[in-house]
């Protein structure tokens, strides 16, 4: 999980919700152009990656095949406010289907049912206090690390207390959320052995390894000509480490 930066409201959202102050998330989506409206915001909000496990999100929007679904964050079903949790602009994240859809996009990667993850196993479940909100988590330093062997995350402690974050709430996040699922181990780890044969090969060719990281950190981290992030952006900078650092200082990255 990375932070999110949410940027301005979608206007046919507001329009929505000031016409049906206590309209539905269900009911809102029914129009095909406010809908892609308000996921197309929330996809360019957080680079094109499921807000919880980084996987690269494949939009599609008009098909079923599609890995992405808007999430909220606080329970929608919530009532013991007047508030509306539907439509609050807020509480919307763009998520990925988790692993539970055998017809999605890519499903022989994407398609691990039960192995479950991100918004499947939350469902209902008011977790406000339990797990961190990627809206509300710093963009430095990174508080999650990657074993390059398995694909495993860890908390890093160290950050975690360095950005005043609970470590308790920010492994209760991974337990809670399945970030550390099989599939998502799996797809990180192929995606750190591809950058660490590159990495070796330059070394290989003279390259000093300081010099190859921020290369390759250079090539990796940084969003492409549709605004997305790398798939899985987290990962690749625990393994590029100081380079990473570098480059996302050169590029002024917030979120």
């Amino acid at each position: 999980m990375k932070n999110i930066i949410k940027g301005s409201e979608p206007g046919k959202l507001i329009s929505y919700r000031e016409n049906n102050p206590q309209g539905t998330w269900d009911n809102c989506k029914k129009n095909k152009n406010r809908r892609k409206e308000i996921q197309q915001r929330l996809l360019d909000d957080q680079g094109g990656l499921c807000a919880y496990c980084e996987i690269d999100l494949k939009a599609g929007f008009d098909t079923e095949a599609a890995d992405f679904r808007v999430e909220h964050f606080h329970p929608k079903s919530d009532t013991s406010s007047s508030h509306n949790w539907h439509l609050d602009w807020r509480n919307l994240l763009a998520c990925c289907h988790g692993g539970s859809m055998p017809d999605i996009v890519d499903a022989l990667n994407r398609f691990s049912s039960p192995d479950h993850s991100c918004d499947v196993p939350k469902d209902n479940e008011n977790w406000d206090n339990i797990i961190l909100n990627p809206l509300q988590i710093t963009s430095f330093p990174p508080l999650f690390s990657f074993s390059r062997h398995t694909g495993s995350i860890h908390v890093h402690y160290e950050h975690c207390s360095a950005a005043n974050i609970s470590h308790i709430i920010a492994q209760k996040t991974i337990d809670k959320l399945r970030l550390d699922a099989d599939r998502l181990k799996r797809l990180r780890k192929s995606i750190l052995n591809k950058i660490n044969d590159e990495l070796r090969g330059m070394v290989s060719r003279g390259i000093d390894l300081q010099i190859a990281k921020e290369t390759l950190a250079e090539a990796y981290l940084y969003k492409n000509n549709d605004g997305h992030w790398p798939a899985f952006f987290s990962t690749i900078r625990d393994y590029l480490g100081d380079a990473a650092e570098k480059q996302l200082n050169v590029i002024h990255y917030a979120g």
